[in-house]
């Protein structure tokens, strides 16, 4: 049989230490919760700030993808493009809404000069523009290999910004 030992049973300089050492037991072991939920917390964020960066770092992809296959700027494609990466600026440091920026206003030159080309006789003008269009959809493409290293410091797991 198991005994039970009243409280009133211990002298009380004992049972005031009892009940102080349970106090500090019952203090550290909340302590150590509130510890463990902060770290839980924090690594949480982590990995929501990983997808929200990774859903921006793909929606560039995809895009310059599009433009890669089709050699041309679709308007509906560029909307997307700015739908899914708008947040950008509170996901990452000043460097990737930039790049966002630049790549968006060399997509909507592609497109004028795309316009521009479509209505005009053939002639030195003509040519300009089309070597123009050449030039900006090479640069446009070009970014695809590079596009990695761009988002390479804010989606590396060892290292957060």
């Amino acid at each position: 049989m198991v005994a039970c030992i009243s409280i009133s049973a211990i002298p009380s300089d004992c049972s005031n230490l009892l009940l102080a050492g349970m106090g500090v037991l019952v203090a550290a072991a909340v302590a150590y919760i509130a510890y463990r939920q902060h770290s839980l917390a924090k690594e949480k964020f982590k990995l929501d700030m990983f997808e929200k960066r990774f859903s921006v770092y793909k929606a560039t992809q995809r895009f310059l993808t599009v433009i890669f296959q089709s050699t041309r700027v679709d308007v509906d494609k560029l909307f997307e493009f700015r739908r899914d990466t708008q947040d950008a600026t509170f996901l990452f440091g000043q460097e990737i809404p930039a790049y966002l920026e630049r790549l968006d206003k060399q997509a909507l030159d592609l497109m004028a000069i795309a316009d521009r080309c479509r209505d005009l006789p053939v002639g030195e003008e003509r040519t300009r523009l089309c070597n123009e269009e050449t030039q900006l959809l090479q640069a446009l493409i070009g970014e695809l290999p590079n596009l990695k290293n761009v988002f390479a410091s804010y989606l590396r797991f060892n290292k957060w910004k």
